[in-house]
């Protein structure tokens, strides 16, 4: 029987604890015997406290048993990136550097999570300090997709969504600054929620190195599951104010007003000259839209405002640059910066990655050149607004193609990828992410089913800022005509 748990959403999981249909500690062991029969073909899970974790699922019991409630999680078992400090636990980012670091205090979500009852079975794995699409480290090694070992599931919240799929864990908080929530959820098939910028606290996140106090540009937390409404159950446990803001802010996320599909008014954009798309990709997009049109809905086609990729990409990665060359030598940066203008005459020559001049100029660039870019972001943030006046949600790709083969050489900026036949660089998978990064708006990636090949497809469900709650209501509508999440085979 407890096998049949192990695919339960969390919301049925809480309802059956509470009523005492399942016991936390017989639904922890359950999670540990999948954990046992799967991770060593997944890699998912790299560090585990089984005795605690067992402890305080007989705790929870103990406590329903007196009719206490710990809170909205009690009981539930979930795994945690290896990004957020957890008591007892190692929080290493991937890095040989931080093997021995066992934070004493829980990162501000986790303690809401802690908070709320639920109890951590482990850590999952990501890339090096977070930084790739794929998920594998010199510490932990490789994370594989379980839909297919010889694929990536992705990165930074990789082991994250491996495990979701895997059926370790009913819930995951990931993190998102290049896509790291929304790109392995589609890999993976999952459910995965890039939250408004600033509504849910970074602090006890790594990177920044440990004891970071400052709020970090462009990165945010976020909610994975397998449902829709588990990314809502979650969000609404973890948003909140940062420990600076808590003497005198609030968080109140407007509740949706449509109540089904055809109240939503609906922009897709799958066209783009700078990132053209998988074809079967595409081909799940056109299908999505003759059903979303068959129950109601008006959907239109094409860029927002007639801007394209081009308008966000660059100042994305300029602003991505200044994000992760704060762990570099003053003189790596310094050289990147001065590189840049090379690389903008004779990049292309060389192959060298699409418009990553913007990311070496920003990475060397001065505060003050740093205060025009940010200056330039916000006004076309500003404008953004206008498409909000005629769209509820713009549906986009996560990502240019589906989950990639293993590939770990050479640096980044020098892979290759093959999409429709055609070789493109590895860094064009972070052109779709970029426009909802850059604006710090909210952006849920659902599943839409499974290419001919066997790998899932998933869209980016975009709103405007602190529209959370309506671009996670659309995923979970969206799911009653495309299906959400299934099971990898032999799961």
């Amino acid at each position: 029987m407890s096998q049949d748990w192990l695919y339960l959403d969390a919301k049925t999981l809480i309802a059956r604890l509470k009523k005492g249909e399942i016991s936390s500690r017989a639904l922890v062991d359950a999670c540990y015997a999948q954990i046992d029969a799967r991770n060593p073909l997944v890699n998912a899970v790299v560090a585990q406290d089984r005795e605690a974790a067992r402890r305080r699922a007989d705790e929870a019991d103990a406590a329903t048993a007196r009719g206490e409630s710990w809170g909205p999680l009690h009981g539930l078992p979930m795994t945690l990136k290896d990004t957020w400090e957890v008591p007892g636990l190692p929080c290493t980012a991937g890095s040989p550097s931080l093997k021995s670091h066992v934070p004493k205090k829980a990162a501000t979500p986790v303690q809401s999570l802690l908070d709320a009852g639920a109890i951590v079975l482990g850590k999952t794995n990501v890339p090096l300090f977070a930084s790739d699409i794929q998920s594998y480290n010199k510490l932990h090694g490789t994370t594989h997709n379980p839909w297919n070992a010889d694929l990536t599931p992705g990165g930074s919240s990789g082991g994250a969504a491996a495990a979701l799929a895997a059926g370790f864990t009913p819930l995951e908080l990931g993190s998102d600054i290049g896509g790291s929530i929304r790109t392995p959820a589609h890999f993976c098939g999952v459910y995965g929620h890039k939250s408004t910028q600033g509504i849910v606290p970074l602090r006890g996140h790594i990177p920044g190195p440990p004891g970071t106090a400052a709020d970090p540009d462009l990165a945010v937390a976020g909610p994975m599951a397998r449902t829709a409404e588990d990314l809502q159950l979650l969000l609404d446990v973890v948003a909140g104010p940062s420990p600076r803001m808590q003497p005198g802010w609030q968080l109140k996320l407007p509740a949706p007003k449509q109540k089904k599909l055809a109240d939503f008014r609906v922009l897709l954009w799958i066209d783009d000259p700078l990132c053209p798309i998988d074809h079967d990709m595409k081909a799940l997009y056109e299908e999505m839209k003759r059903k979303l049109e068959a129950a109601g809905v008006k959907v239109d086609t094409g860029a927002p405002l007639g801007m394209t990729l081009d308008t966000f990409y660059p100042l994305y990665l300029n602003q991505l640059g200044s994000v992760i060359a704060l762990g570099q030598p003053k003189a790596a940066r310094m050289a990147m910066n001065l590189a840049a203008p090379v690389v903008t005459k004779l990049g292309k020559y060389v192959g060298f990655a699409e418009r990553f001049e913007h990311f070496m100029a920003g990475a060397g660039q001065s505060f003050a050149d740093w205060k025009v870019a940010n200056e330039r972001s916000c006004r076309l943030t500003e404008k953004f607004q206008r498409v909000f006046a005629d769209y509820d949600v713009i549906l986009m790709p996560p990502a240019a193609t589906t989950a990639l083969p293993h590939q770990q050489k050479p640096e980044m900026v020098q892979r290759k990828i093959t999409i429709n036949g055609v070789k493109r660089n590895y860094t064009d998978m972070f052109m779709w992410i970029a426009p909802a990064t850059l604006m710090g708006l909210p952006a849920t990636s659902a599943p839409l089913g499974v290419t001919p090949g066997g790998v899932p497809v998933n869209v980016q469900i975009v709103g405007n800022r602190f529209q959370d709650r309506t671009t996670i209501k659309f995923a979970g509508l969206l799911a009653g005509v495309m299906g959400g999440f299934v099971k990898p085979k032999g799961y």
